[in-house]
């Protein structure tokens, strides 16, 4: 799915933060004031409970709220130790605006996640 690698310009651009296995990144109904790109592991997206997605290394996680401003959606469980670059409205905004493919790579990611959880749905 993406062909536009984040983690050079996030590790540059942002605080990177390191999470162990079975930690929470955030829960569904927490405030959402920044996203996150994964540098290395794998965090599993979670709602009731169900896995709807697991996030690699540059996949982007928590970028709903940045959108709409709306609390989170979802749970993010650490599967494997990880390392996650912070991205905050400013950066987001910047990135949206500065640079080129991110805008499409945040919609390709969100196409992604609105056809797993329809899976998850019908399953």
């Amino acid at each position: 799915m993406n062909t536009f690698d984040m983690r050079t310009f996030a590790r540059a651009a942002t605080t990177t933060v390191k999470f162990p296995a079975g930690s929470v990144v955030f829960s569904h109904g927490d405030p959402g004031s920044c996203m996150y790109i994964v540098q290395s592991g794998v965090v599993e997206l979670l709602i009731g409970g169900a896995i709807v997605d697991t996030c690699g290394a540059n996949e982007a996680l928590g970028f709903m709220a940045m959108i709409d401003g709306l609390p989170r959606t979802s749970t993010a469980r650490v599967k494997e130790d990880a390392e996650l670059s912070i991205i905050d409205q400013r950066k987001f905004r910047f990135m949206v605006d500065e640079i080129p493919n991110f805008s499409l790579y945040i919609m390709g990611a969100m196409a992604h996640r609105i056809r797993a959880m329809g899976e998850v749905i019908a399953h």
